[in-house]
């Protein structure tokens, strides 16, 4: 059995798709770019990982979801200064690589299972190419066996994966070769190479921000779609959350205290991740049942939503989450040519600081309700165990306000509301439509047919439980404005458009048939007035 080499190390500035997040850890399908690479290969294969640039990223998610694989971990002390680069990293690792090996650099991925029981000639992973895209790769000449690698225009490409048989000739070349523009390059290492033979791949680029949105269009089942600051994995039976901010992981961790047991048992693995076990049952959102429905908004009232004594810093944290961050939200559209729009669906908005102006903010603040909450109370973030017979309630919100404790139930109700009305997965799927023309704009989406049941339910679970329904809605649909702008990178934009639109589409819906119901009840009662009943 040969071993397999993962070049790790560097920084991988070509690609800051998640902030914060290593290069070998960007998600396809919830699942990290290093896993399906470990994914391609036989269980039995030793596994040789050079990192460098936040090693314990890496070295922590393999812990916990590769703990079955044969892995060493070489540390390489410079990867990014003068010397650095793939070739560098590999160097690193020659004594572990004394036999025919194969490696890859991190960010490629192929279609095929990579074959290490024999390795009895040396080859070369290549790739057709664009030739307009061809001057950002090196180019291979050559048919069955290599002629020579050049940079230029070309339709081949190496991909950064090769097999060597004659190690001891790669290592003599790779080592006495000279830095160029900075770096040691791992080709250099095949100049005493013969017979390299070229073995075509289909090959996922992941090294630079255009070529991983390419990949992930052939990557697109998402279970959840990811922030730009935030990722979620799910592998190997293990639940996986990342987030930039170190801060939302210890706050998480410490929430659970309030959520009444209602929560999976999660435990911090770094400062910037946690991990749980996966949960077998059914999201919410795909349970075409009534009655369960009804059952898990009385079982929320229940074991949830539990008064609790209003805090200090109450009404100005329903303020900071209603008001402060809506607006702080859509500060960068105002003004914009988004928001210059006049027409959406057929119905007339106004620019967004002028419909979040006049909102009668102090009415929210005097109706909310101190409780226990959950935060991000959706369909897609609450499971069926039908074996334990119980909801369990997942990827829960770090605070409200400033109170990790004190929330307020509207945010809960509003939340459900507005995922109500969009299911993650019809977003995930596509089947969604923004179309802008001038200065009108149409957007619409699928909506499931056991979410429609629901909102039913839910409205009349609210009316029976004296929630007040135009609060729900008013503040489920600002969390449309809340979340536009932080999926910048989801469906190239396209995503954050149409939930900007869609938000002031509704917004104006509702702030008009309120302005006629309110106008209705003064002409009425001035009719009274002026009869003298």
């Amino acid at each position: 059995m040969n071993k397999f080499c993962i070049l790790a190390a560097g920084r991988g500035t070509r690609n800051n798709h998640i902030v914060g997040l290593h290069k070998a850890l960007l998600p396809l399908e919830n699942k990290p770019v290093i896993s399906h690479i470990i994914d391609k290969l036989n269980k039995s294969v030793e596994i040789v990982i050079a990192v460098g640039y936040k090693s314990e990223q890496i070295k922590t998610y393999m812990d916990l979801v590769h703990s079955d694989k044969n892995i060493t971990y070489i540390d390489v002390d410079n990867f990014d200064g003068i010397g650095s680069g793939p070739g560098y990293s590999l160097l690193c690792c020659k004594e572990e690589l004394q036999e025919p090996f194969v490696f890859t650099s991190v960010d490629t991925l192929v279609g095929e299972d990579i074959d290490l029981m024999s390795i009895d000639e040396n080859w070369l992973g290549v790739s057709p190419v664009e030739k307009e895209d061809s001057l950002n790769y090196c180019l291979v000449n050559g048919s069955k066996y290599l002629d020579n690698l050049y940079y230029g225009t070309g339709d081949s490409a190496y991909i950064g994966m090769a097999g060597i048989c004659g190690y001891e000739s790669f290592w003599d070349s790779l080592e006495n070769h000279k830095i160029v523009k900075d770096e040691y390059q791992v080709i250099h290492g095949f100049d005493k190479l013969e017979h390299m033979k070229l073995i075509n791949f289909t090959w996922y680029d992941t090294g630079n921000n255009q070529s991983y949105i390419e990949t992930k269009k052939v990557f697109c089942n998402d279970v959840v779609a990811n922030k730009s600051d935030e990722a979620i994995f799910i592998d190997n039976g293990k639940v996986i959350k990342y987030f930039d901010d170190n801060r939302k992981v210890s706050k998480r961790i410490k929430r659970t205290e309030y959520l009444n047991g209602n929560s999976p048992k999660i435990k911090s693995v770094n400062s910037n991740m946690y991990v749980y076990d996966f949960i077998k049952g059914k999201l919410l959102s795909n349970i075409y049942d009534e009655s369960l429905m009804l059952e898990f908004l009385n079982y929320c009232k229940s074991n949830l939503w539990l008064h609790v004594d209003k805090d200090k810093n109450f009404l100005d944290n329903c303020k900071e989450m209603y008001e402060t961050k809506t607006k702080s939200r859509v500060e960068s559209l105002s003004g914009s040519d988004i928001d210059k729009i006049k027409l959406v669906n057929g119905i007339e908005v106004k620019p967004i600081k002028k419909m979040l102006d006049d909102i009668n903010w102090s009415r929210f603040y005097a109706d909310s309700i101190p409780t226990l909450f959950h935060g991000d109370l959706q369909p897609e973030n609450i499971l069926f165990d039908s074996t334990e017979n119980k909801f369990v309630l997942i990827d829960w919100r770090q605070q409200f306000g400033d109170s990790l404790m004190v929330g307020d139930v509207y945010y809960d109700l509003a939340k459900l509301y507005h995922a109500i009305m969009i299911n993650g997965q019809t977003i995930l799927q596509d089947m969604f439509d923004c179309q802008i023309d001038g200065n009108r704009a149409s957007v619409s989406f699928y909506a499931k047919s056991n979410l429609v049941f629901l909102n039913e339910i839910f409205r009349n679970f609210c009316h029976k439980n004296d929630y007040k329904w135009f609060n729900v809605e008013l503040l489920g649909i600002l969390q449309y404005f809340s979340i536009c702008t932080l999926y910048d990178n989801f469906k190239d934009g396209k995503y954050g458009k149409f939930l900007f639109l869609y938000g002031k589409y509704q917004l104006a819906k509702l702030m008009n048939r309120s302005e006629n119901a309110e106008t209705k009840v003064n002409k009425f009662i001035q009719k009274r007035i002026s009869t003298g009943i």
